[in-house]
């Protein structure tokens, strides 16, 4: 056999050869080591844990990283692509998450890394971002943000942030980084997992002499996310990842590493080194929820509600956007309803508020601004603050949310639970009828239910206090109240936030980038709160029992362990108010009458004719 070995039509210098020679060695040996690749020529050392889960993800196929909170997978998966980027030319990648602005965050990971400004990685170098393209962009560094965030290196290979809207990144071709997957649903994976579906090696010539051309490097999909709920196929996956690995099928690798872990074993070059996450942090998750830091710290698939789920994991996400929390009336315009669930002893005290939005295509609507937990932080059990405590932060919620320039209380509609284990007639409603002072001095109008039968006298008493409480009776109101929280939420009439524990969140503005928005204590505190309503919102179960009613409370599993449901119940309790809104608007819309006037008057008159003609 001949082999014919092909001249190349441009003529190069011994000395351009050798530098080809000597970058291609370089290429060789960094595709065979490529964490050390990464830490010679960008300077970005990895921990031994990261170190580990970087090789064995380089060669597989197939990769799942079930990381906890804090672990750093957005960091290590940028360090991870600018190597294969630049190791593997023609090679692209698209970041894909539950969000377009997750998939943003995790591309200016990337990007920060490449121009020096991320302050644990001291030695960063700006080899990466030198070899970023910058020919034909208006970017001053080749990263561009805005419409669609990507870069595209000198050799071609590309990175790119997908939108999360599913009809408009259908058939694209190249490896995917599936960022946050816990929550993306089959539907959404399963548009972007077919990126990976063709063999790079495949290509067609009309040459008639064929060279035999060298073996493409395979797209590669990497699943990477803290744990979430068993019913997401980021479960299924995560097990069959772990199976096939098991029994040693090399194209498949699953990385589990929780927050333990991290603490007590993280190591540089087998030296043991002081871990980035602290016991006093983990300690405190655990006491404020023990469930949602199993599951984002210890990586235990949590189970909601499953098929009698009163509102599915799906449909919440669906409804949750990325925006900061409303700590007041900012205009002196905009309307709240309050919803309040007060406790003492042994539940939680919640109030949740939510903004009405008259929308012009759907009508009535809500968005959850706020959550507030009334918790004694000073208490081993963090119970509940005395009566008199929360009375005092209503009343300065009622100040901020009625906004200025407004009447008293015409902001505001005012939900009680008025079941006798909260106190909610007695040591509430009873004690905001009487007019009283603001901590300036200020008198305030006091506020009463203008329906409830325990007041039919106290209203003729108290005639300065404004109408604006409804009390409301769990008893006989709890399945209507629930059976609104699900019908709204299914219609997308009630609006969530989405955030992920960070400083920041990051803000679509006007030109199609993202703006990062700092966060205050008190906003990142009912960020924290909404999420905490969410997951038990998500919890609520709806059981029919044996005469044929039907009964709504915790899922089994979590009934068992005692939490709480009082975040759901204000929810229930918005969704009701809601409910009656639209009502009431649907009733108050003037009726079309027929104006038989217009009609005749259109029509042409008969002619009347003699029977004799």
């Amino acid at each position: 056999m001949e082999v014919y070995t092909p001249m190349s039509s441009k003529e190069l210098s011994q000395r351009k050869i050798e530098e080809y020679k000597k970058m291609s060695q370089i290429i060789q040996w960094g595709r065979k080591n490529p964490v050390k690749f990464a830490e010679e020529f960008f300077g970005t050392k990895l921990i031994d844990y990261q170190a580990y889960c970087f090789m064995r993800t380089w060669i597989v196929q197939f990769a799942l990283w079930a990381e906890c909170r804090g672990a750093g997978k957005d960091t290590l998966a940028a360090v991870y692509y600018m190597t294969r980027l630049l190791l593997i030319p023609d090679y692209r990648v698209y970041i894909s998450s539950n969000t377009y602005a997750q998939s943003v965050e995790s591309f200016n990971k990337l990007r920060d890394i490449a121009l020096k400004r991320i302050p644990s990685f001291k030695s960063a170098t700006d080899i990466f971002a030198r070899e970023v393209d910058k020919t034909g962009s208006n970017s001053e560094t080749g990263f561009l943000q805005a419409p669609t965030c990507k870069f595209r290196l000198y050799n071609n290979s590309q990175l790119e942030a997908l939108s999360s809207n599913l009809e408009a990144i259908r058939g694209k071709r190249g490896a995917v980084w599936l960022n946050e997957t816990a929550w993306k649903t089959a539907e959404e994976l399963a548009v972007v997992e077919n990126y990976i579906n063709v063999d790079t090696s495949f290509s067609t010539t009309t040459e008639k002499i064929r060279y035999y051309e060298p073996q493409q490097m395979p797209l590669q999909i990497l699943y990477t996310s803290s744990v979430g709920d068993v019913t997401y196929p980021f479960f299924d996956k995560y097990k069959t990842f772990y199976k096939k690995m098991l029994v040693g099928n090399k194209n498949y690798f699953c990385f589990d590493v929780n927050a333990y872990d991290i603490l007590y074993h993280s190591t540089i070059d087998g030296e043991p080194i002081k871990s980035h996450l602290t016991e006093d942090q983990i300690k405190k998750a655990i006491e404020e929820d023990p469930d949602n830091a199993d599951v984002e710290l210890f990586n235990k698939f949590r189970k909601g509600g499953g098929q009698n789920a009163v509102v599915t994991m799906d449909e919440i996400i669906r409804n949750s956007v990325t925006r900061r929390p409303l700590l007041y009336n900012d205009t002196g315009k905009k309307k709240f309803i309050f919803c309040y669930d007060p406790a003492r002893n042994f539940d939680g005290s919640v109030l949740s508020i939510f903004q009405i939005i008259n929308d012009k295509q759907v009508g009535y609507k809500l968005k959850l601004v706020n959550v507030v937990s009334m918790v004694d932080q000073n208490t081993k059990n963090k119970t509940p603050l005395p009566m008199p405590a929360q009375l005092d932060i209503i009343k300065d919620l009622m100040i901020k949310y009625n906004g200025e320039r407004a009447a008293e209380w015409e902001n505001i509609e005012f939900y009680i639970d008025a079941g006798s284990g909260g106190g909610g007639i007695s040591a509430v409603a009873d004690q905001l009828m009487e007019d009283w002072l603001d901590a300036f001095g200020k008198k305030h109008r006091g506020i009463i239910d203008p329906d409830h039968k325990q007041y039919e006298t106290a209203r003729m008493k108290y005639t300065n206090a404004m109408p604006i409480v409804h009390l409301v009776d769990p008893q006989g109101y709890k399945k209507i109240m629930y059976d609104a929280l699900s019908k709204m939420v299914k219609l997308n009439l009630i609006e969530f936030t989405e955030y992920d524990d960070k400083d920041y969140i990051l803000i679509e503005n006007k030109d199609g980038g993202f703006d990062t928005v700092m966060l205050s204590d008190e906003e990142k505190l009912a960020l924290v709160n909404i999420n905490l309503a969410k997951t038990q919102l998500s919890y609520m179960c709806r059981y029919d029992t044996p005469n044929g009613g039907v009964q709504y409370e915790l899922a089994k599993d979590k009934k068992k362990k005692n939490e709480h449901d009082d975040m759901a119940y204000t929810l229930a309790e918005g969704a009701y108010a809601l409910a009656l809104l639209r009502r009431e608007d649907l009733l108050s819309e003037p009726k079309v009458t027929l104006n038989i006037k217009s009609i005749t008057s259109l029509a042409r008159k008969p002619s009347i004719r003699s029977i004799y003609q």
